[in-house]
């Protein structure tokens, strides 16, 4: 790729990248493709359109809650072109939930898509509504139009999309300390903060592709894309990175695990990425196991804790269908607008997250002071993918250490004599047992050891004498909770101090997940609390 100037727009950069090769498919999507030409001339026109009939420029925000589309595309890169931040918000967020988020961006214009349901709820902006359906091959648009029922009222977006005799306007300029984007964080232990990125941040993380791929990007031609975009990790690897490196952009609006199966091995894509509960489901896709995967180079997995067992069994069905990539684990956070620490194919350890990618440093740190290799505390990131800042909030987890200025993670870790990474757990998600801290992945680790077990996470319960003990939540088909109790019981024993055994183990056929696809753990903290002791066992 193309160095790219410093404090460029992430349209400048995605457009700088592809100006050569109109012609090569940008997107493809649900047997429809978009040109990179055709793409840049969409969104040169919405642009404008935005411009003349919103006044949307420079400074201003818009919203977008829409699924992974082409629309997404079109509507980021031509706010980003005007010099607005563009709030990326899930598709399925409450429209209370919704109406508050564009507020606190101070958003002049919201777009959703045609099945948000939010009917004419008033959002205090003017809305404008995408059909999904539009962007989408003769086949499947017929599909999408039988079976969906619009449930957004509001302006049409498709229209903005073609010609209308509005001025060209000029490209605008971003200072590095301009925001270009809002994220929401994980909010798995808490409120999820609306976190500002500015250009600089996405576009130098994208740059770095040629460090974790595993072959030149000559070699590549597709991603298959099914993490949402409202998170960094699918904003900037899967949509950016692709315009980046010029590759086309297989998107699909939202991860099912037989479709997705199917449209992997269909598409020839090289590379694939998600979180590892849609890689546990398309491990039960006998499309996807049986399948021809040889074009598969490079499977990135993150987002969340990865058992070891999950590594091995994808692993195993890679190699026996042909692929020569194999999953590579990384670290990073909506701070630092995803992943910062890889395993690559050259350089990986077991166990590990990775190395610091160029430009990031590692720290361990505890009550203020570095940590030697091999000791555990909080992790600590110096790095150039660093966010602005939260909106609207008083506290920063960023701090001044040793002459450098740290992301104090709130995540437990060390490093090893060679610079690698181990993540332990969210300091927040610590289970202290008569004073001695237990990590909740090494418990879930060895519940996930143990066949028939899908899920796990453990959760710390008050106790009168101990302070708190370790109560297990398992996800497993239903009706086998009592039949693996005493499995998963005997491999924490053997693989556990005494004290992390679990309490008591509760079966669900489900456990819950937040918006992003991770087990919600504040869910089930609440619950203990709630009730301690009296969960159905």
């Amino acid at each position: 790729m193309r160095k790219l100037p410093e404090n460029c727009s992430m349209y400048h950069a995605a457009k700088l990248n592809i100006s050569d090769s109109p012609i090569q498919t940008a997107i493809s999507f649900y047997g429809k493709k978009y040109s990179f030409g055709r793409v840049f001339s969409l969104i040169d026109t919405l642009a404008d359109n935005l411009a003349a009939e919103f006044s949307l420029g420079k400074g201003d925000a818009v919203t977008l809650c829409l699924p992974n589309s082409p629309a997404a595309v079109f509507a980021f890169y031509a706010a980003n072109r005007l010099g607005a931040a563009v709030n990326l918000v899930h598709p399925f967020l409450p429209p209370e939930k919704l109406k508050e988020s564009v507020a606190e961006t101070k958003s002049k214009l919201l777009v959703v898509y045609d099945l948000y349901r939010c009917g004419s709820f008033d959002f205090g902006v003017p809305t404008l509504v995408s059909n999904s359906g539009s962007y989408m091959g003769a086949a499947a648009r017929a599909y999408y139009r039988l079976t969906n029922r619009r449930t957004a009222e509001g302006r049409a977006f498709e229209p903005l999309l073609k010609d209308r005799g509005n001025p060209r306007v000029p490209e605008a300029a971003f200072a590095a300390d301009e925001p270009a984007v809002y994220l929401a964080s994980g909010g798995t232990t808490g409120e999820p903060k609306t976190i500002a990125h500015c250009n600089n941040v996405c576009n130098n993380l994208c740059a770095k592709a040629q460090v974790f791929i595993g072959e030149p990007i000559e070699n590549y031609t597709a991603l298959y894309n099914v993490l949402p975009i409202f998170h960094g990790y699918g904003l900037c690897i899967n949509m950016h990175m692709c315009m980046l490196m010029h590759k086309t952009n297989v998107m699909c609006i939202r991860f099912q695990a037989k479709a997705s199966a199917k449209a992997i091995v269909k598409s020839r894509a090289n590379i694939l990425t998600g979180v590892p509960t849609m890689f546990l489901k398309l491990l039960g896709e006998k499309a996807f196991t049986q399948g021809d995967l040889s074009n598969l180079k490079d499977i990135w997995v993150g987002g969340d804790s990865v058992p070891q067992s999950l590594l091995d069994e994808f692993n195993a069905v890679l190699e026996r269908q042909g692929a020569s990539g194999r999953i590579q684990t990384g670290y990073g956070l909506t701070e630092t607008a995803g992943v910062c620490v890889v395993n690559t194919r050259k350089k990986h350890r077991d166990g590990s997250v990775g190395l610091p990618l160029p430009g990031t440093v590692i720290g361990i740190y505890q009550d203020g002071k570095a940590l030697p290799a091999g000791e555990i505390g909080e992790i600590y990131l110096a790095t150039e993918q660093l966010m602005l800042g939260y909106l609207n909030e008083e506290h920063s987890p960023i701090v001044e250490a040793d002459g450098r200025r740290w992301l104090a993670t709130g995540d437990y870790g060390y490093v090893d004599e060679d610079g690698f990474l181990y993540f332990k757990q969210r300091i927040k998600n610590m289970i202290k047992v008569s004073g001695v801290p237990v990590y909740p992945s090494e418990v879930e680790a060895a519940a996930l050891a143990v066949p028939g077990v899908r899920k796990a996470c453990a959760v710390g319960v008050g106790d009168a004498i101990k302070g708190q003990v370790v109560r297990l939540y398992v996800e497993c088909d239903e009706g086998r909770g009592e039949a693996l109790r005493g499995e998963i019981l005997a491999n924490c024993r053997r693989q556990l101090l005494p004290y992390a055994v679990p309490r008591e183990i509760v079966f669900r056929a489900q456990l819950p997940v937040n918006l992003i696809g991770k087990i919600d753990r504040l869910v089930l903290e609440k619950e203990c609390a709630a009730v301690p002791g009296g969960a159905e066992k």
